[in-house]
């Protein structure tokens, strides 16, 4: 099985109507970006290494990442928002390399990159086993003490705070998004929410992993990364950043 087959249909829906936050040039993103860039910019190697940006989606932070003086490449499994980072770099004179690819089978080398970049909460995409194998994938191309930096949402801390919505309504640049809890799934860590198209009068049922920094931090001291640090993400009120180190060889725990 590979990204595309553990991608989910609805997620194309889902990015086409609620895409406020995933496009570089909307409000919404912008603010992603001013919030979050000074955090993760601190944690990085020297200017001029060479930065994978992995489910970089339309390009939200890469671009700005790269005139802060790194070399960028940028990798999604969806066609529809490489091609807009694709036309986002031709307008601005961008020198990164952007292509559609998988992020369990990533077609680098070993030690191809200094630093990798995991933001915008994609773990939600990804079930345990299968975040495992993209994390090996970006243990195998970071060289020996490289970085990765990981935003992701702690959905624990979400439901344990009470703010958790049920019905939600989220303006996402021109369109209106209306979503409502469906269920919960305890055997497959997952929640539901049914979003619904005013504009396209259209419904679907949306499947999210539920994750919390110690499962993440596990997986990585599992795979072989140490843990550096965690400050406050960018992508709501619990988004975490959270940074590990490569180390030179894996050990067995």
């Amino acid at each position: 099985m590979n990204e595309l087959d553990q991608f989910p249909g609805w997620a194309e829906k889902f990015y086409d109507l609620y895409f406020g936050p995933y496009l570089p040039n909307t409000e919404a993103a912008q603010a992603r970006v001013e919030q979050g860039l000074p955090r993760l910019l601190k944690h990085l190697p020297k200017k001029g290494s060479r930065v994978l940006d992995l489910c970089c989606g339309a390009g939200v932070y890469l671009f700005d990442v790269e005139k802060a003086g790194f070399a960028m490449t940028g990798v999604d499994i969806q066609a529809k928002m490489i091609g807009a980072a694709q036309r986002r770099a031709a307008k601005i004179g961008s020198r990164a390399r952007i292509a559609v690819g998988d992020a369990m089978d990533l077609k680098f080398g070993d030690a191809s990159f200094d630093a990798v970049l995991f933001l915008g909460a994609a773990t939600g995409h990804f079930s345990v086993q299968h975040l495992r194998r993209v994390m090996s994938e970006a243990y195998r191309v970071l060289k020996p003490g490289g970085v990765l930096v990981a935003e992701i949402n702690d959905h624990v801390a979400l439901f344990l705070s009470g703010m958790y919505q049920r019905i939600l309504y989220e303006p996402s640049g021109e369109k209106d998004v209306f979503s409502l809890h469906t269920n919960y799934d305890g055997e497959k860590g997952t929640f539901n929410r049914l979003f619904v198209d005013l504009d396209k009068n259209r419904r679907f049922k949306g499947s999210f992993q539920i994750w919390a920094p110690w499962i993440f931090n596990h997986i990585m001291d599992e795979v072989g990364f140490e843990f550096k640090a965690s400050e406050a993400g960018a992508f709501g009120n619990f988004s975490r950043f959270l940074i590990h180190r490569k180390l030179s060889k894996r050990t067995r725990k």
